[in-house]
């Protein structure tokens, strides 16, 4: 028997037809893509001032987090909480905020 490969094979192009990959609208790149997702209701989310990334947590893990922390948002506006950031793991300005 002898094999033939892929030369029956048709290439595609980039709109469905001949020449190349075909389109792929919302497969493998939807898998992998960064869009940002709301978070839910009743949800903390907390901004850090160092690593710039937003973590959302529930009220239970924002106690463990929150603890032992300062807050002064009296004296600091922006970010007005001292507490450990859940991305970046230090102990620094975060900001807070519930989602109702």
């Amino acid at each position: 028997m002898t094999e033939q490969g892929f030369d029956r094979l048709r290439r595609r192009g980039p709109d469905g037809g001949p020449g190349g990959p075909p389109a792929d609208p919302l497969g493998r790149r939807a898998l992998y893509s960064t869009a940002r997702q709301s978070p839910a209701l009743g949800t903390v989310t907390i901004t850090c001032s160092s690593c710039k990334e937003t973590a959302v947590t529930s009220p239970r893990g924002l106690i463990g987090l929150a603890l032992p922390s300062i807050h002064l948002p009296v004296l600091r506006r922006d970010h007005s909480s001292w507490m450990r950031c859940p991305s970046c793991g230090r102990r620094t300005w975060v900001r807070l905020g519930l989602r109702l």
